[in-house]
């Protein structure tokens, strides 16, 4: 790992449970020296990627703000989802979300609501568990069996401790291969208690872009839902999404 992945990974250590650090604490997580750990957060101080919390802590800075506006008017798959999404949920009256496999994680990249927001644990810029829920599992629906090996490696801490790798693979790959025939993952209260979700795969091989887009609604609305029709509903959108992007024409406030 070089120096600047290093002190970049400092920003990873900040979540909605842990909102501010020590050097004392970084130096510990990153297992580096207290003087090297005050040298990143000086530096990512300076470029205000972090900001003084009080005496001695530290908090994201502004500069992630600001940086998260140019993401969400200027990356083109955004841009190009923020329109179809946004009519789907108004016809369907559902939320409608987009996660992306980033990294060696799932992240929320995109949510339109419709009317009330719902109670949905894992809205935009939330990472979703990576195994479980119809969005991930739609993720993971188009990647080769040596990328889900190497998901699982990273991910071990979300596995059953009592299966191996090698075992817990072979159980996400029969699952998988379900996924794939029927063309849509759905998940019934597994992420919340009182939500429920259908999903497919949004995929652009060509620029290593792996999506899942699906529905987010109650648990009683999804139990009246035709499954096949719902289908059918995100196939065209994700068709517009498509469009979109090799035409666009229009550019949406995300």
């Amino acid at each position: 790992m070089s120096s600047l992945t290093r002190m970049l990974s400092v920003l990873d250590l900040f979540t909605q449970d842990y909102v501010t650090w020590s050097a004392d604490e970084v130096a510990l997580q990153l297992d580096c020296s207290i003087p090297t750990a005050y040298r990143y957060l000086r530096e990512l101080t300076e470029s205000r990627l972090l900001r003084t919390a009080s005496t001695g802590r530290y908090a994201l800075g502004n500069r992630i703000i600001e940086l998260d506006y140019q993401l969400r008017s200027g990356d083109p798959l955004i841009q190009a989802s923020c329109g179809p999404m946004k009519d789907l949920a108004q016809q369907v009256e559902c939320d409608v979300a987009l996660v992306m496999l980033s990294g060696d994680h799932v992240l929320t990249i995109h949510y339109e609501p419709y009317g009330t927001q719902m109670r949905a644990s894992y809205g935009r810029g939330r990472r979703m568990p990576s195994f479980k829920g119809a969005m991930s599992l739609a993720v993971l629906s188009s990647l080769s069996k040596p990328q889900l090996r190497k998901l699982l490696q990273k991910n071990s801490t979300e596995l059953d401790i009592s299966a191996s790798v090698d075992a817990s693979l072979e159980t996400l790959s029969q699952t998988l291969k379900i996924i794939r025939k029927q063309g849509y993952a759905t998940s019934l209260g597994v992420l919340d208690p009182h939500n429920a979700g259908i999903a497919i795969a949004l995929e652009i091989a060509e620029q290593s872009i792996y999506c899942g887009l699906g529905l987010v609604m109650s648990s009683e609305r999804f139990r009246l839902l035709e499954t096949e029709k719902a289908k059918e509903w995100l196939q065209q959108c994700r068709a517009q999404i498509f469009y979109q992007l090799e035409s666009p024409t229009t550019l949406y406030n995300a």
